[in-house]
């Protein structure tokens, strides 16, 4: 019996049940969020889905998106809360945590190899290309009626953690979960258009300049980008529209690594990892105290940009030239 067989009956057999994800969502994280929430809901369920801020645009068009509410403190008496495609809880956020910490059960369902393994309840797997592939998995299993509301949702998570079925974690079971999940109605087109094809014309400038700090280290084995308040403000674009800026990083020929930095206003920098054939970016980004996939992690650093940009890159090069075995390739 898998770890998916053994949730079951543990997670579905109460009646009361508050749900979130981690802190700046992507489509997984939502489409996780909205998938399940909404199976529930039609199983006859009480559920509230909660999150600390509002919904990105690019994932308003989901179903069940306006479901979800901003956290208030009076939430309290739920036999379950569940977390999705989050790795600790101190990544749900201020005052969604408060509200779980009064919860008895908590259930984490998640792909995240960096997972803590935080809940009574623990769904990991970080084989999965999605949690939304999970979420698919469990719903089956527990004998549950996928609706095209919900299919949609889980389809998104799918579309959204693979690139499209384009990167490494893109398996022969995540594109049979993505044809079971067409079949039961997931709307293909709306989906890639909404996230996708919907690009305002201050997102393009802020990747204007993003692409005018596009940087290579010497070997050409290391590209980053960086995005900083000034270019955001000049934009007019929002810190949401940097979403899908690393694919460009990532992309250029030679390159092994990709790394976005994200200067917030809180004087944190937001660091993104991508590699593409063979450096663990989990362990990197979990020496700054962050985490992920080995091919996709992310942390949040302290400091000025240029400062965290040299820490990050010096890191980086180690790391390369420790995957080599000590050739040099600076």
């Amino acid at each position: 019996m898998d770890i998916i067989d053994d949730a079951v009956n543990s997670l579905l057999r109460y009646d009361n049940y508050i749900m979130t994800t981690h802190i700046n969502p992507d489509g997984d994280a939502l489409g996780s969020l909205t998938g399940l929430g909404l199976a529930l809901f039609n199983m006859g369920k009480n559920v509230v889905m909660i999150m600390p801020h509002s919904i990105p645009a690019a994932f308003q068009f989901l179903p069940g998106a306006r479901q979800i509410k901003k956290v208030v403190d009076h939430l309290a008496g739920f036999d379950m809360a569940i977390a999705v495609d989050c790795t600790d809880l101190n990544r749900i956020g201020e005052g969604v945590r408060e509200v779980f910490c009064r919860t008895e059960n908590i259930a984490n369902i998640d792909h995240h190899i960096s997972n803590r393994f935080f809940g009574n309840i623990n769904v990991v797997d970080p084989k999965a290309a999605a949690t939304g592939e999970i979420i698919a998995d469990l719903l089956q299993k527990a004998g549950i009626s996928i609706a095209p509301d919900i299919a949609t949702c889980l389809y998104t998570a799918l579309v959204s953690d693979t690139g499209s079925f384009k990167q490494q974690n893109t398996t022969a079971k995540s594109l049979r979960t993505a044809a079971f999940l067409l079949d039961r109605g997931a709307q293909h087109r709306v989906i890639q258009r909404n996230l996708y094809e919907q690009k305002s014309l201050e997102s393009l400038h802020l990747l204007a300049s993003g692409l005018e700090s596009l940087s290579l280290n010497e070997s050409g084995t290391i590209a980053w980008m960086s995005i900083t308040r000034k270019s955001l403000k000049d934009s007019g674009a929002s810190v949401e529209d940097t979403e899908g800026m690393i694919n460009y990083v990532k992309s250029l020929k030679g390159v092994e690594v990709g790394i976005l930095f994200k200067e917030a206003t809180n004087g944190e920098i937001n660091v993104s990892f991508r590699s593409n054939d063979y450096l663990n970016v989990n362990q990197l980004a979990a020496y700054f105290g962050g985490g992920g996939h080995e091919r996709a992690a992310g942390c949040i650093i302290s400091g000025e940009i240029k400062e965290v940009e040299y820490l990050v890159l010096q890191k980086t090069e180690e790391k390369l030239y420790d995957q080599y075995c000590g050739r040099a390739i600076r």
